[in-house]
């Protein structure tokens, strides 16, 4: 944990996708997973399967940073490298010891810019334009 110009930075290793890959919870409100969760319209999964350097490791981690998440008191946000964000930690870790594979079953969110595995519409343009939007919660 660091602190830059007042902003704390919790740096919380989760291997799996990469042997050293990081998720950073700044301010104890937004947690940047990067590729560690793949939102799919139900939820969310641990990063897609064949872009991991061990699937087994990637449920693991991920089972420990929501155990690590639910601990901490107030409201937190959970940031996506590609699939959007929520503050629904439900919604968030739904689906934590599954593993996204997109080749057996379609993950993808219509609604959102960048799907990571159809990409004839994502296009520079749409990317710049369109904000991600708050994934809803599934009841």
């Amino acid at each position: 944990m660091f602190t830059i110009d007042g902003i704390k930075v919790e740096c919380l290793l989760v291997p799996g996708h990469t042997w050293g890959h990081m998720v950073y919870l700044i301010d104890d409100e937004y947690l940047f997973t990067g590729d560690t969760i793949w939102f799919g319209a139900d939820g969310g999964y641990s990063f897609i399967s064949t872009l991991a350097e061990d699937n087994r490791l990637s449920v693991q981690s991920l089972e420990k940073l929501e155990a690590s998440i639910r601990a901490r008191k107030g409201r937190i946000a959970v940031i996506t490298g590609h699939t959007g964000w929520t503050d629904d930690l439900d919604f968030a870790f739904a689906h934590r010891t599954e593993i996204c594979k997109p080749f057996t079953r379609k993950y993808t969110d219509p609604e959102a810019p960048y799907d990571g595995y159809v990409e004839d519409d994502d296009t520079e343009e749409k990317a710049r334009t369109r904000s991600l939007k708050k994934k809803e919660t599934l009841k």
